[in-house]
């Protein structure tokens, strides 16, 4: 890498970590955006 960084990644063919990210998001985005929302402008 450019930076110096390595990316973080599992093993070829290995989901699992990802799935878990995943669901935890989803959670997140089920409790506390969507609870507020829809939005229609700005202001809301």
């Amino acid at each position: 890498a450019e930076a110096g960084i390595d990316a973080s990644v599992g093993s070829v063919g290995d989901s699992y970590d990802n799935a878990l990210a995943e669901t935890i998001n989803g959670l997140y985005k089920t409790e506390v955006i969507r609870k507020r929302g829809p939005w229609k402008a700005l202001d809301d």
